[in-house]
């Protein structure tokens, strides 16, 4: 019987836990019995509560004889490597969801020195963007790197725009942007509300919750824009994607990405997106029916411009290119990449028939 231990950060939605999600669910669903484990219980833990987290899942790690690890995040890989290696867990593979210099010092370093001494059987990038992050690193750390893009499944709306908007309570009488992403620096929602106060025909919709919450109301006041900024907080997949048919464009700010998979979810809604212009979106987004026009992510009047221009007016509708984008970003696809993986470290043969994925 083959049993994996999956190890992400937080139970938070987020980017990093939707791919845990659904790789966990994508080898569950081949036979490999998946289990998830998390590291903090809290968004923003103390070091003493990190310090317990850490220890428990070790202990977990060392003596809940795992055939498999997968870790999602740098503090969750740097434990894989040290005591799936105490363990004598033979499979640890772990997943750069964060570049480099977005790392703090000390877990980049542990990082380094973990993956330099072979702890990771395999380490994961999901873009070629991200993988090339890295190149600066020592050869034996490279060594171990894969490239394994997202999956993302396509969105299935359940309702209209006109149910999803009254349902949220936004009135539908301009424009309506959308952005999907924690409220962090990373994600830069801040650039929005500059450019939203030069654009009185439009109202921005941000799902996500994070740190700066209250830094964005407050900043949306000052401007005279709190009336057309809607802050959604913590919102489902399925009521994303309504959201997404609803929203006339999607806004896509971040100053960094290793993958963007909002931006991709968009694509595949056939939603016209304005991305910030970096190298891992203009990677992601270069498939066959996506709509975008790229802008530094720091300049709020450029911002402006592109969103009160005709450009990204037009939904994609067009049948063989939605499924082009599809089958490029299938979840099938992904999921065969990391079976293909355990089968080549040796681990193909412990499937069992059936299993379910058990989440703590």
């Amino acid at each position: 019987m083959m049993r994996i231990l999956q190890i992400v950060h937080g139970p938070e939605q987020g980017g990093v836990r939707t791919l845990a999600d659904m790789v966990g669910k994508g080898l569950a669903d081949r036979g490999y019995e998946i289990e998830t484990a998390y590291l903090f219980g809290a968004s923003q833990p103390t070091p003493l509560a990190k310090l317990r987290g850490a220890r428990c899942v070790a202990s977990r790690i060392l003596f809940g004889a795992y055939d498999g690890l997968l870790a999602y995040q740098a503090s969750a890989s740097i434990l894989v490597g040290l005591a799936g290696w105490l363990a004598r867990c033979r499979y640890r593979i772990v997943h750069q969801t964060a570049l480099p210099a977005a790392v703090g010092a000390p877990q980049r370093w542990l990082d380094r020195l973990v993956g330099t001494l072979g702890l990771y059987t395999a380490n994961v990038a999901n873009s070629a963007s991200t993988q090339a992050a890295f190149a600066h690193y020592p050869a034996r750390y490279r060594r171990a790197m894969v490239l394994i893009e997202h999956g993302v499944d396509a969105p299935k709306p359940a309702r209209t725009r006109a149910a999803t908007l009254a349902a949220f309570g936004i009135p539908d009488d301009r424009r309506v942007a959308l952005n999907v992403g924690r409220l962090t620096q990373q994600k830069n929602q801040g650039v929005l509300i500059e450019a939203l106060a030069a654009l009185p025909s439009v109202r921005l919709v941000v799902a996500g919750e994070g740190p700066l919450r209250r830094c964005y109301e407050s900043e949306a006041e000052r401007r005279g824009v709190a009336d057309r900024f809607h802050l959604l907080g913590e919102v489902s997949r399925h009521e994303i994607a309504d959201l997404l048919v609803a929203c006339d464009v999607f806004v896509f700010p971040s100053v960094w990405e290793t993958f963007g998979i909002a931006a991709v979810e968009a694509v595949l809604a056939g939603t016209p997106i304005v991305a910030a212009d970096i190298a891992v979106l203009r990677e992601v987004l270069a498939v066959r029916g996506a709509t975008a026009v790229f802008v530094a992510p720091d300049n709020p009047e450029r911002w402006a411009r592109a969103l009160a221009s005709s450009v990204p007016a037009a939904r994609t509708e067009d049948e063989a290119d939605m499924q082009a984008t599809e089958g490029h970003y299938s979840v099938a696809r992904m999921i065969d990449a990391y079976e293909s993986l355990l089968e080549r470290q040796g681990a193909g043969t412990g499937r069992i028939q059936a299993s379910t994925p058990r989440s703590e």
